[in-house]
Protein backbone atom coordinates (compact mmCIF):
# COMPACT_ATOMS: atom_id res chain seq x y z
CA UNK A 1 0.00 0.00 0.00
CA UNK A 2 1.03 3.85 -1.01
CA UNK A 3 1.85 6.07 2.38
CA UNK A 4 -0.82 8.39 2.61
CA UNK A 5 -0.89 12.24 1.19
CA UNK A 6 -1.25 14.86 3.45
CA UNK A 7 -4.18 17.55 3.09
CA UNK A 8 -5.01 20.89 5.27
CA UNK A 9 -8.36 19.49 6.94
CA UNK A 10 -8.78 23.50 8.24
CA UNK A 11 -8.54 26.72 6.61
CA UNK A 12 -7.03 30.11 8.58
CA UNK A 13 -10.39 30.85 8.93
CA UNK A 14 -11.85 27.61 10.86
CA UNK A 15 -9.40 28.07 13.38
CA UNK A 16 -11.30 31.07 15.09
CA UNK A 17 -14.99 30.49 14.65
CA UNK A 18 -16.59 28.42 17.32
CA UNK A 19 -17.61 25.51 15.63
CA UNK A 20 -14.05 25.21 14.13
CA UNK A 21 -12.16 25.38 17.78
CA UNK A 22 -14.72 22.84 18.82
CA UNK A 23 -13.50 20.42 16.34
CA UNK A 24 -10.20 20.89 17.28
CA UNK A 25 -10.57 20.71 20.87
CA UNK A 26 -12.67 17.26 20.05
CA UNK A 27 -9.52 16.30 18.18
CA UNK A 28 -6.87 16.89 20.28
CA UNK A 29 -9.51 14.97 23.37
CA UNK A 30 -9.41 12.24 21.16
CA UNK A 31 -5.76 11.44 21.74
CA UNK A 32 -3.63 9.71 24.21
CA UNK A 33 -1.38 11.37 26.78
CA UNK A 34 1.55 9.23 27.89
CA UNK A 35 4.63 9.61 30.13
CA UNK A 36 8.38 8.45 30.00
CA UNK A 37 11.60 9.03 31.08
CA UNK A 38 14.26 10.18 29.15
CA UNK A 39 18.09 11.23 30.40
CA UNK A 40 18.90 11.68 33.70
CA UNK A 41 14.96 10.98 34.61
CA UNK A 42 13.82 13.64 33.08
CA UNK A 43 9.76 13.41 32.74
CA UNK A 44 8.59 13.70 29.44
CA UNK A 45 5.05 14.19 27.79
CA UNK A 46 3.78 13.07 24.35
CA UNK A 47 0.03 12.97 22.72
CA UNK A 48 -0.94 10.35 19.90
CA UNK A 49 -3.54 9.09 18.09
CA UNK A 50 -3.86 5.35 16.70
CA UNK A 51 -6.38 3.96 14.22
CA UNK A 52 -6.64 0.62 13.12
CA UNK A 53 -6.42 1.61 9.02
CA UNK A 54 -2.89 3.63 9.19
CA UNK A 55 -0.27 2.66 7.02
CA UNK A 56 2.16 4.36 8.10
CA UNK A 57 3.02 6.35 11.55
CA UNK A 58 3.46 10.48 11.51
CA UNK A 59 6.65 11.30 14.02
CA UNK A 60 6.60 15.14 15.15
CA UNK A 61 9.74 16.37 16.84
CA UNK A 62 8.60 20.63 17.64
CA UNK A 63 10.80 23.66 17.40
CA UNK A 64 12.55 25.00 21.05
CA UNK A 65 9.43 26.70 23.14
CA UNK A 66 6.55 24.61 21.50
CA UNK A 67 3.98 21.93 23.17
CA UNK A 68 3.22 19.03 21.02
CA UNK A 69 -0.43 20.82 21.21
CA UNK A 70 0.60 23.85 18.59
CA UNK A 71 0.61 20.84 16.38
CA UNK A 72 -3.00 19.99 16.71
CA UNK A 73 -3.98 21.19 13.63
CA UNK A 74 -0.89 19.37 11.63
CA UNK A 75 -2.24 16.15 13.50
CA UNK A 76 -5.51 16.66 12.60
CA UNK A 77 -4.27 16.86 9.23
CA UNK A 78 -2.60 13.48 9.04
CA UNK A 79 -4.90 11.54 11.04
CA UNK A 80 -7.52 12.14 8.88
CA UNK A 81 -4.85 11.51 5.37
CA UNK A 82 -4.46 8.41 7.06
CA UNK A 83 -1.56 8.26 9.55
CA UNK A 84 -0.77 7.46 13.08
CA UNK A 85 0.75 10.16 14.97
CA UNK A 86 3.14 10.70 18.01
CA UNK A 87 4.07 14.69 18.41
CA UNK A 88 6.60 15.16 21.98
CA UNK A 89 6.80 17.62 23.78
CA UNK A 90 11.04 18.31 24.71
CA UNK A 91 12.34 18.43 28.30
CA UNK A 92 12.05 22.25 29.59
CA UNK A 93 8.85 22.36 27.24
CA UNK A 94 4.97 21.89 26.82
CA UNK A 95 3.59 19.66 29.42
CA UNK A 96 7.39 18.00 30.27
CA UNK A 97 9.34 18.28 33.38
CA UNK A 98 11.33 21.76 33.39
CA UNK A 99 14.61 21.79 34.79
CA UNK A 100 14.57 24.90 36.99
CA UNK A 101 12.52 26.79 38.77
CA UNK A 102 12.20 29.36 36.60
CA UNK A 103 9.51 27.71 34.22
CA UNK A 104 9.79 31.04 31.61
CA UNK A 105 13.37 30.36 30.85
CA UNK A 106 14.81 27.91 27.73
CA UNK A 107 17.32 25.62 28.86
CA UNK A 108 19.17 22.79 28.23
CA UNK A 109 22.17 21.44 30.03
CA UNK A 110 23.78 19.29 27.02
CA UNK A 111 21.99 19.38 23.76
CA UNK A 112 22.80 15.29 23.73
CA UNK A 113 20.38 15.10 26.05
CA UNK A 114 17.70 16.25 23.67
CA UNK A 115 18.78 13.41 21.37
CA UNK A 116 19.31 10.72 23.86
CA UNK A 117 15.19 11.79 24.75
CA UNK A 118 14.36 11.00 21.11
CA UNK A 119 16.03 7.80 21.31
CA UNK A 120 14.16 7.00 24.43
CA UNK A 121 10.89 8.04 22.93
CA UNK A 122 10.99 6.21 19.21
CA UNK A 123 11.56 3.10 21.56
CA UNK A 124 8.25 4.29 23.59
CA UNK A 125 6.41 4.77 20.08
CA UNK A 126 6.98 1.07 18.60
CA UNK A 127 5.80 -0.63 21.68
CA UNK A 128 2.74 1.10 20.58
CA UNK A 129 3.00 0.65 16.58
CA UNK A 130 5.09 -1.52 14.62
CA UNK A 131 4.00 1.05 11.12
CA UNK A 132 6.93 2.32 9.35
CA UNK A 133 7.57 5.77 10.90
CA UNK A 134 8.33 9.05 8.76
CA UNK A 135 9.38 11.92 11.16
CA UNK A 136 8.81 15.53 10.92
CA UNK A 137 10.68 18.06 12.20
CA UNK A 138 10.55 21.93 12.84
CA UNK A 139 13.83 23.68 13.80
CA UNK A 140 15.41 23.14 16.91
CA UNK A 141 13.51 19.85 16.16
CA UNK A 142 15.66 19.85 13.15
CA UNK A 143 18.84 19.36 14.76
CA UNK A 144 17.52 16.88 17.27
CA UNK A 145 16.39 14.74 14.42
CA UNK A 146 19.46 15.29 12.36
CA UNK A 147 21.79 14.64 15.25
CA UNK A 148 19.62 11.05 15.94
CA UNK A 149 19.88 10.21 12.34
CA UNK A 150 23.73 10.47 12.64
CA UNK A 151 23.58 7.59 15.54
CA UNK A 152 23.36 4.24 15.42
CA UNK A 153 19.98 3.48 16.82
CA UNK A 154 18.03 0.43 17.30
CA UNK A 155 15.03 2.43 16.06
CA UNK A 156 15.29 4.92 12.76
CA UNK A 157 12.13 6.30 10.96
CA UNK A 158 12.23 5.39 6.96
CA UNK A 159 12.35 9.03 5.57
CA UNK A 160 12.59 12.10 7.84
CA UNK A 161 11.02 15.83 6.66
CA UNK A 162 13.03 19.04 8.12
CA UNK A 163 10.60 22.31 8.28
CA UNK A 164 13.03 25.21 8.83
CA UNK A 165 15.63 22.86 10.95
CA UNK A 166 17.86 24.73 13.08
CA UNK A 167 21.45 23.37 11.67
CA UNK A 168 22.74 26.94 12.31
CA UNK A 169 21.46 30.18 14.43
CA UNK A 170 22.15 34.05 12.78
CA UNK A 171 24.66 35.58 14.70
CA UNK A 172 26.07 38.54 13.05
CA UNK A 173 27.43 40.89 13.13
CA UNK A 174 29.76 38.56 15.34
CA UNK A 175 31.46 35.42 13.67
CA UNK A 176 29.63 31.40 13.99
CA UNK A 177 33.06 30.97 16.15
CA UNK A 178 33.00 34.00 17.88
CA UNK A 179 29.74 33.49 19.14
CA UNK A 180 29.94 30.18 20.11
CA UNK A 181 32.80 30.98 22.20
CA UNK A 182 31.29 34.26 23.90
CA UNK A 183 28.30 31.77 24.87
CA UNK A 184 30.14 29.06 25.90
CA UNK A 185 32.21 31.50 28.20
CA UNK A 186 29.15 33.59 29.99
CA UNK A 187 27.75 29.78 30.42
CA UNK A 188 30.77 29.01 32.12
CA UNK A 189 30.60 32.25 34.46
CA UNK A 190 27.14 31.93 34.87
CA UNK A 191 27.33 28.63 36.25
CA UNK A 192 30.36 29.75 38.82
CA UNK A 193 28.85 32.35 40.52
CA UNK A 194 24.85 31.94 40.05
CA UNK A 195 22.39 29.51 41.46
CA UNK A 196 19.96 30.92 38.62
CA UNK A 197 20.51 30.55 35.09
CA UNK A 198 20.94 34.13 33.26
CA UNK A 199 19.00 34.81 29.98
CA UNK A 200 20.96 35.31 26.61
CA UNK A 201 21.20 38.30 24.59
CA UNK A 202 17.70 40.20 24.02
CA UNK A 203 15.75 37.61 25.88
CA UNK A 204 13.05 37.32 28.32
CA UNK A 205 10.61 35.50 29.90
CA UNK A 206 7.30 34.69 27.75
CA UNK A 207 5.33 37.76 25.63
CA UNK A 208 2.81 38.26 23.64
CA UNK A 209 4.64 40.09 20.56
CA UNK A 210 2.27 41.78 18.26
CA UNK A 211 1.59 39.77 14.76
CA UNK A 212 2.81 43.11 12.89
CA UNK A 213 6.30 42.60 14.58
CA UNK A 214 6.39 38.74 14.73
CA UNK A 215 9.29 36.49 12.47
CA UNK A 216 7.05 33.14 12.61
CA UNK A 217 4.36 33.45 10.44
CA UNK A 218 2.37 35.75 7.60
CA UNK A 219 -0.78 33.99 8.55
CA UNK A 220 -2.46 36.39 11.03
CA UNK A 221 -5.21 33.62 12.19
CA UNK A 222 -3.01 30.65 13.14
CA UNK A 223 -0.62 33.05 15.14
CA UNK A 224 -3.84 34.32 17.14
CA UNK A 225 -4.89 30.67 17.12
CA UNK A 226 -1.40 29.31 18.74
CA UNK A 227 -1.35 32.65 21.24
CA UNK A 228 -4.76 32.11 22.16
CA UNK A 229 -3.37 28.62 23.47
CA UNK A 230 -0.55 29.54 25.36
CA UNK A 231 -3.15 31.80 27.44
CA UNK A 232 -5.34 29.10 27.70
CA UNK A 233 -2.64 26.93 28.81
CA UNK A 234 -0.24 29.05 30.36
CA UNK A 235 1.81 25.87 31.75
CA UNK A 236 3.01 25.37 28.34
CA UNK A 237 4.40 29.31 28.12
CA UNK A 238 8.10 29.37 27.34
CA UNK A 239 10.83 32.34 27.01
CA UNK A 240 13.74 33.26 25.58
CA UNK A 241 16.85 31.30 25.70
CA UNK A 242 19.13 30.36 28.28
CA UNK A 243 23.17 31.51 27.44
CA UNK A 244 23.45 27.67 28.64
CA UNK A 245 20.65 26.46 25.70
CA UNK A 246 22.35 29.02 23.27
CA UNK A 247 25.93 27.65 23.99
CA UNK A 248 24.44 23.97 23.72
CA UNK A 249 22.93 25.02 20.38
CA UNK A 250 25.71 26.41 18.26
CA UNK A 251 28.04 23.57 19.73
CA UNK A 252 24.91 20.84 18.62
CA UNK A 253 24.64 23.23 14.82
CA UNK A 254 28.63 22.83 14.53
CA UNK A 255 28.52 18.90 15.40
CA UNK A 256 26.30 17.88 12.55
CA UNK A 257 29.10 19.35 10.19
CA UNK A 258 31.36 16.79 12.04
CA UNK A 259 28.72 13.67 11.62
CA UNK A 260 27.77 11.04 8.85
CA UNK A 261 25.09 11.59 5.99
CA UNK A 262 22.10 9.86 7.39
CA UNK A 263 21.27 6.76 5.30
CA UNK A 264 17.30 7.44 4.50
CA UNK A 265 15.54 9.61 2.40
CA UNK A 266 14.94 13.53 3.61
CA UNK A 267 13.35 16.41 2.54
CA UNK A 268 14.41 20.22 3.23
CA UNK A 269 11.95 22.62 2.94
CA UNK A 270 12.66 25.97 3.91
CA UNK A 271 11.31 29.71 4.49
CA UNK A 272 12.20 32.09 1.90
CA UNK A 273 11.56 34.87 4.16
CA UNK A 274 14.07 33.17 7.47
CA UNK A 275 15.00 35.34 10.32
CA UNK A 276 14.77 32.70 13.36
CA UNK A 277 17.34 30.01 11.95
CA UNK A 278 20.22 30.10 9.23
CA UNK A 279 19.53 29.12 5.93
CA UNK A 280 22.93 29.23 4.49
CA UNK A 281 24.01 26.41 7.35
CA UNK A 282 21.07 24.62 5.94
CA UNK A 283 22.10 24.68 2.36
CA UNK A 284 25.60 23.97 3.46
CA UNK A 285 24.70 20.95 5.35
CA UNK A 286 22.14 20.20 2.79
CA UNK A 287 24.91 20.26 0.18
CA UNK A 288 27.78 18.38 2.18
CA UNK A 289 24.96 15.68 2.33
CA UNK A 290 24.74 15.42 -1.54
CA UNK A 291 20.85 16.02 -1.27
CA UNK A 292 20.39 18.34 -4.30
CA UNK A 293 18.21 21.60 -3.98
CA UNK A 294 16.29 22.74 -0.93
CA UNK A 295 12.41 23.20 -1.17
CA UNK A 296 11.49 27.22 -0.59
CA UNK A 297 8.37 28.24 0.08
CA UNK A 298 7.83 31.40 -1.40
CA UNK A 299 7.00 34.60 1.11
CA UNK A 300 7.01 32.43 4.00
CA UNK A 301 8.53 32.86 7.23
CA UNK A 302 10.10 30.59 9.74
CA UNK A 303 7.08 28.39 10.70
CA UNK A 304 5.74 27.12 7.72
CA UNK A 305 2.94 24.70 9.36
CA UNK A 306 1.90 27.97 10.58
CA UNK A 307 1.48 29.44 7.25
CA UNK A 308 -1.28 31.01 5.20
CA UNK A 309 -3.50 28.83 3.21
CA UNK A 310 -1.56 28.35 0.36
CA UNK A 311 1.83 28.65 1.73
CA UNK A 312 0.73 25.10 4.10
CA UNK A 313 -0.58 24.27 0.45
CA UNK A 314 2.66 24.17 -1.12
CA UNK A 315 4.43 22.40 1.84
CA UNK A 316 2.23 19.62 1.61
CA UNK A 317 2.40 19.11 -2.04
CA UNK A 318 6.17 19.21 -1.45
CA UNK A 319 6.28 16.56 0.89
CA UNK A 320 3.73 14.69 -0.82
CA UNK A 321 5.94 14.61 -3.52
CA UNK A 322 8.36 13.67 -1.61
CA UNK A 323 6.48 10.40 -0.02
CA UNK A 324 5.38 9.51 -3.77
CA UNK A 325 9.30 8.55 -4.10
CA UNK A 326 9.29 5.92 -0.96
CA UNK A 327 8.40 2.93 -1.92
CA UNK A 328 5.66 1.18 -1.33
CA UNK A 329 4.49 -0.37 1.62
CA UNK A 330 4.43 -3.81 2.30
CA UNK A 331 0.97 -5.96 3.91
CA UNK A 332 4.01 -7.32 6.20
CA UNK A 333 5.42 -3.99 7.09
CA UNK A 334 1.73 -2.01 7.78
CA UNK A 335 1.21 -4.97 10.50
CA UNK A 336 0.45 -3.63 14.04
Amino acid sequence: RMIAKLAPEFAASDLLTVKGLRRLDSFWQAGTSAWFEGEAQCRLHYRYWLTAEATAALVIVPGRIEAAHKYLEVCADAVAAGYQVFVLDHRGQGASERLTSDRQIGLVLDFNDYISDLGVWFSQIRQLTQLPLIAMAHSMGGAILAGYLQQAAPVHPIAAIFCSPMWGLPTAPMSHSFAQWLALRISQLNKSVSGNFWYGPGQRPYQEKPFLDNDLTTCPERYQWFRQLYQQYPEYQVGGASWTWLACALQACEQLFQGKIPEIPMLLVQAEQERVVDNAAQNRLWQQWQLGSPIVIAKAQHELLCGEDWQRQLLYTAINQFLATLPALTAEQTLV
